[in-house]
């Protein structure tokens, strides 16, 4: 009975976006512009190297991926709790007989799944005429799926890890900067962490942000020897994670002040 109404949550979450179609378009262009500086960069940088050290091929694909797993992340689930603490309405959210994190995190899977189904595939096939893109080997499919899986589950704890501290300042807007500025450094996004230094890429290796574009891209290229032993330490993070946030929490409640309500 439960699983109906948080699966309800996640269908109403998926339909709230279908209505907002000039949105999409936006995202696809602005996806396809990112991926299209990002390209360009890298054919600047490899047509100045000596050494070569960039692989054009690797390198677009990697952009394609990394630029399509930003948009599966669950990071933004800190918005929802932030516009619902200056509204007052988490109030009534809290009084549902539901459990409310598994509430925000349907919602945000049905905002994910519309985000595959009419961002992600579109912005991929476009890229592929566009830019071509280096199909993986067949014995790099699992892992990489299992990684876009791990990355989406910990950009949510990592979220709603964002939104719980929010109780204390009732408000996410140095968090969401901070948080912002981690991702784009540690999660390898613009830059693989292949090419930090041994110093950056041992810090990198310590923080889950990676997980949140360079392991999937990485896995996806063959570029991890051990995949199955990095997505295990992917899984100690997310037990981590969720011990804090389940901490954090019942303190929170306890803690609870809204603003205008």
């Amino acid at each position: 009975m439960m699983m109906k109404a948080y699966l309800a949550y996640c269908g109403k979450s998926f339909s709230k976006h279908i209505s907002y179609r000039s949105e999409v378009w936006l995202r696809i262009f602005g996806n396809i512009v990112i991926m299209f500086i990002q390209i360009s960069i890298w054919k600047s940088l490899a047509a100045n190297s000596n050494d070569n050290m960039i692989n054009m091929s690797e390198m677009v694909t990697y952009s394609i991926i990394t630029t399509s797993v930003m948009n599966l992340l669950m990071t933004r689930v800190y918005q929802t709790i932030d516009s619902k603490l200056q509204s007052g309405d988490i109030c009534s959210d809290l009084q549902k007989p539901i459990s409310y994190p598994w509430y925000l995190f349907f919602e945000q899977l049905g905002t994910v799944s519309f985000q595959l189904l009419f961002n992600v595939v579109p912005s991929i096939l476009i890229a592929l005429l566009l830019f071509g893109v280096q199909l993986p080997e067949a014995s790099h499919i699992f892992p990489f799926l299992l990684s876009l899986l791990v990355a989406m589950v910990i950009s949510f704890l990592i979220g709603y890890l964002v939104a719980l501290i929010a109780f204390w300042f009732l408000t996410t807007f140095a968090l969401n900067w901070t948080l912002g500025a981690l991702m784009t450094i540690f999660s390898g996004v613009f830059v693989p962490i292949w090419f930090f230094n041994p110093y950056w890429a041992k810090l990198a290796s310590f923080l889950p942000f990676q997980y949140l574009g360079y392991i999937p891209s990485a896995i996806y290229l063959g570029k991890l020897e051990q995949p199955y032993l990095i997505l295990i330490q992917g899984c100690g993070w997310i037990a981590s994670l969720l011990f804090v946030v389940n901490l954090l929490w019942w303190k929170a409640i306890k803690r609870l002040i809204v603003q205008g309500g």
